[in-house]
This record gives C-alpha cells, structure tokens and sequence, in this order.
C-alpha cells in the first residue's frame, strides 16, 4: 500500500481509531496523517538513537481524555533512552483492521485535550 492510500484509509476510518496501550485503549477524537519535510540534507542518525528521513509522515492525534498524558512518560525519548511503539488501530471495510506504529515525538496539552504528534514507523493491515 503506499502512503497516499494509507493517508485516504486514516481520513476515511478516522472516527474508527484507538489507542493502545500496555493497560489501556483510548478512542481518538480526531486523527489526521500528513508528510513533513525534515530540516537536513540527507538521511541521517538522530543522536545515535533513531534514524530521520529527509521526508517523514506524521500523525497528529487529539484526545478529549486528558488523562491520558500519565500514560505517555515511558514513550517518548527524552527522560528515556529509546523510543517505545505506540499503536494506533482501527476497524476498516471487509472485516479488515488497521494498525499504525508510530513513535511519540511531541505532546501539546490543555485543560480540554491532548494532542500527540507521531511519527510514523510502519502499518499494517490484517484481515479478522
């Protein structure tokens, strides 16, 4: 599949996602999938620690459940020394499902909702 249909399967099924986490699933109010450009010359090693492309596709998913945040300080790099995987599912047609494997990048929060910003590693589609 390549990234422009991925792209119409999120918008399209964007009411479907959640989630998921070790203890927890949480519904995605609003998900949206979008490529960026990075600010380097050529593909390179961030730190030692992940690897960036000159153009990356990224997620921005809000919550509504802003209980969410005590969830997310084991994901992201900073206090920690590796990324963890943060899955992103979703019911699709044909009794299919959709998982995005994403990496926590940025957290924007307020009194009212969460927003995470991803980066997108990898998807998957299975049939059920």
């Amino acid at each position: 599949m390549d990234e422009k249909e991925l792209q119409d399967i999120v918008q399209k099924y964007s009411s479907n996602f959640m989630m998921l986490m070790p203890e927890n699933s949480f519904p995605i109010d609003k998900i949206e999938m979008l490529q960026t450009d990075n600010p380097i010359n050529e593909p390179t090693t961030r730190g030692g620690i992940y690897f960036a492309e000159m153009k990356e596709w990224k997620i921005h998913a809000t919550f509504s459940d802003i209980n969410i945040s005590k969830h997310l300080s084991n994901a992201m790099l900073g206090p920690n020394k590796d990324f963890l995987d943060i899955i992103l599912v979703a019911e699709i047609h044909n009794s299919q499902s959709i998982s995005l494997v994403t990496n926590l990048t940025n957290i924007m929060q307020n009194t009212s909702k969460v927003v995470l910003n991803l980066t997108l590693k990898d998807a998957l589609v299975r049939s059920q």
